[in-house]
């Protein structure tokens, strides 16, 4: 661990949220688990141990001071990897990395073991499938039948699930499949069942070839990766409308757009891109990785002038690259051929968050042409100045090692292949206060739940105080606005606010979209961003969507419509839109899903020294539809067996097995931890299960009185602290606790 000696450090000014982030992921804890960190240590440590790699005492103190600086005043902020690890002399530095799959078995066992080794300390992982022959194709060697992509996939999330059990995150990874592959059709649907791959995004990769085909009613070749042999024909429009209603209805898949990716790959002699990392945003070759980092634009903002301070905007820009580029030569890497492929490019990816509170500093709706053209600058500002920044590096330091292989061979001797990205910024948005990324707010409320399980409105800073300041703040608007209701449906609230505060679910889909392509138009590698969509929105909008970001020359695109992931658990307080809703196959079992809008109680527990928390998710009829048991004990063996017992219940109790036959299956079920708990109505528990079988009989089945379910902002439910995620930048991102899921 370095120990910080230079960095003369001062006190951060963190919201309770941010330390709540800090204390829980990133400040470091002895052996016994105690906090043995500051923030202002942590961010000393992380400035120290990048500085580290300078070449001068003197350069490793000014730079080590000046990255201090710029973290503590949370106008710059790298990836999370580098704030957990740098300094620590353990995991890597790196968020994204992108591992190739080749069409042998060796290659799919070796790659499965590379993706342990890179999660293990948080990084995440994107795999293209498209050279794996399809399900069925003989294997000469051994006489059999390929499993196919599909098949892999699934095996690289066990993996996934296994490795990151008692890591800090869990893991996050990216499965692509060309459109032309013979499974593209079972890849689409893949996640349909709410089980497989769930810690997979999965993205066909289209060509403009298979775009064109779709608006002209042309037909698709499906072919053999191996040679190019041809497969079967599919109608392309077909098969784009079976995309945009598989994302519909479950989020999965997104699109990348292939031939635009590979258009911008600076590198082409090198090999053709064919993946991202989990959100998308950084499309790269294999074996590379990319360091990330975030500008929080907003902090930029003068509101004694009413104007941006665009001179140290440029200065923190260049700041920043040298920032990341000494990441990569601090940075461990678990295997050789990454440290290679990085190094030999020495990409990097710098981009922005806070985009959304900027634009209601200056007063901008997010959903006008004002915002776009503030974007445009934005986006021309922060890539001129990188570019630079990067030049004065190669200068300084050299090209990257493959710049004669590169595009820019014979002109800019760039230290960095890529300079640009605008990434997900879920935990670190947190800790600076930021909004998300570009994202315009997700919400402007949300119920907080107390530790006696209370629920309390927990409304924005900038929103109250333009409540304050225009005369119209009230309890009941924060209340309202935390249960769901949307801003332009309060009359005290002026047309004027209504606007400023617009948020994702208001803002139309070609706004979404237009905003995505501001961006993407001065970035070197790609943008994470969600289209998110109203619960009404229709099939048609999302291939509208795909259609309009293909043109504008978007990289990639995702789309979220509320409420389509089976794992939302608490919703709305309003009345339920549907009653139970049924999918039947003739002769197969009918399975009962619970409605998009569903209530839900939360109950803790102990059993022992186990502490922990169960989640029922109910029908209309107040029936139990759906389990989830969170242990406090993340990683450990009782945690696992208890996610596999509540999924196993909640399709149980879908397709109709009595929560009765259930518990009387695993009561009394008896392994440790057990002992006395701190329900009085079951004083001693013989296991976890048996506690909680105990408690669902005695709430649901014996009249014992029911506790009001709790409502929050619809959305999924962090399983660390109960309160919504919102779905941004490809993944979900708790604004409360700092969980973040992608996939």
């Amino acid at each position: 661990m370095v120990t910080p000696t230079h960095v003369v450090t001062h006190p951060v000014a963190l919201s309770d949220n941010a330390r709540t982030v800090l204390e829980r992921r990133y400040l470091l804890r002895d052996a016994a688990h105690a906090l043995i960190e500051t923030p202002e240590q942590l961010f000393a440590r992380v400035a120290e141990a990048v500085a580290a790699v300078e070449p001068t005492p003197e350069l490793r103190a000014h730079w080590a001071q000046r990255f201090y600086d710029a973290m503590a005043a949370l106008r710059f902020l790298p990836n999370s990897p580098t704030l957990m690890n740098a300094g620590t002399g353990a995991g890597t530095l790196a968020a994204c990395f992108v591992l190739p799959v080749e069409d042998t078995l060796d290659s799919i066992m070796s790659t499965a073991q590379a993706a342990a080794l890179v999660q293990k300390y948080g990084g995440g992982t994107g795999f293209s499938f498209s050279r794996l022959r399809g399900v069925g194709e003989p294997i000469a060697s051994t006489h059999g039948a390929a499993c196919g992509p599909v098949s892999v996939l699934r095996h690289y999330d066990d993996v996934s699930r296994l490795v990151t059990q008692g890591g800090k995150r869990d893991g996050a990874n990216m499965g692509v499949l060309r459109v032309d592959h013979p499974d593209v059709r079972a890849f689409i649907h893949a996640k349909d069942d709410g089980v497989t791959a769930q810690r997979f995004n999965i993205s066909v990769a289209v060509t403009d070839e298979f775009m064109r085909a779709a608006a002209t009613g042309g037909t698709l070749t499906l072919r053999d990766p191996r040679d190019g042999a041809p497969r079967g024909e599919l109608p392309a429009a077909a098969l784009l409308d079976e995309i945009a209603r598989a994302a519909w209805r479950t989020g999965d898949p997104g699109l990348l757009f292939l031939d635009a990716m590979n258009r911008a790959n600076p590198t082409p002699a090198l090999g053709a891109i064919e993946a991202t990392n989990p959100c998308g945003e950084v499309p790269l070759l294999p074996w590379e990785a990319c360091t990330l980092g975030s500008i929080h634009v907003a902090r930029f903002w003068l509101p004694e002038r009413g104007d941006f301070d665009w001179a140290a905007l440029r200065e923190h820009v260049a700041l920043g690259v040298r920032f990341l580029d000494d990441v990569i030569e601090a940075n461990q890497f678990p295997l050789e051929a990454i440290a290679d492929a990085v190094r030999g490019n020495r990409k990097l990816g710098l981009g922005l968050m806070g985009f959304a509170d900027l634009l209601i500093a200056a007063g901008i709706p997010y959903d006008s042409e004002a915002a776009l053209a503030l974007a445009d600058r934005l986006g021309r500002t922060v890539r001129d100045a990188a570019d630079a920044a990067s030049l004065a590096l190669g200068a300084e330091k050299g090209a990257f090692p493959n710049w004669e292989r590169s595009i820019y061979a014979g002109g800019p001797r760039y230290r960095n292949a890529t300079r640009t990205c605008i990434a997900p910024t879920g935990t670190i948005a947190i800790i600076a206060s930021a909004s998300s990324g570009i994202e315009p707010l997700f919400s402007l409320a949300h119920m907080r739940r107390m530790g006696d399980g209370t629920l309390l409105p927990e409304v924005s800073a900038v929103f109250e105080e333009a409540a304050r300041a225009g005369g119209f703040a009230s309890a009941a608007l924060g209340e309202a606005l935390a249960r769901g209701t949307r801003l332009a449906e309060r009359a005290e609230v002026p047309p004027e606010a209504r606007r400023r505060f617009v948020t994702a679910h208001e803002v139309g889909w070609e706004w979404h979209v237009r905003m995505q392509a501001a961006f993407q138009a001065h970035t070197d590698l790609a943008v994470s961003k969600t289209v998110n969509l109203p619960r009404d929105a229709s099939v048609e909008d999302v291939r509208a969507i795909y259609v309009r970001a293909h043109e504008l020359g978007c990289k990639g695109v995702t789309v979220y419509r509320d409420g389509s992931r089976a794992t939302q658990v608490l919703a709305h307080d309003r009345p339920a839109e549907a009653a139970r809703t049924t999918e039947s196959i003739a002769g197969a079992p009918r399975r009962q899903h619970l409605p998009d809008e569903r209530p839900a109680v939360t109950h803790k527990f102990r059993v022992g020294d186990q502490e922990g928390y169960v989640t029922v998710g109910m029908f209309d009829d107040g029936s139990p539809g759906e389990v989830f048991i969170k242990i406090a004990k993340e990683g450990s063996t009782v945690s696992g067996l208890t996610d596999a017992v509540a999924l196993l219940t909640s399709i149980a109790l879908q397709y109709g097995v009595s929560l009765e036959q259930l518990a009387g299956k695993l009561e009394q079920t008896r392994f440790e931890p057990y002992g006395p708990t701190a329900n009085p109505e079951i004083p001693f528990a013989t296991s976890v299960l048996d506690y909680i079988f105990r408690w669902l009989r005695q709430h649901f089945l014996d009249g014992a009185p029911h506790a009001e379910p709790a409502a929050v902002p619809s959305g999924v439910t962090c399983p660390d602290c109960g309160l919504q995620l919102a779905y941004l930048e490809g993944c979900l991102t708790c604004p409360s606790c700092g969980y973040t899921r992608c996939g």
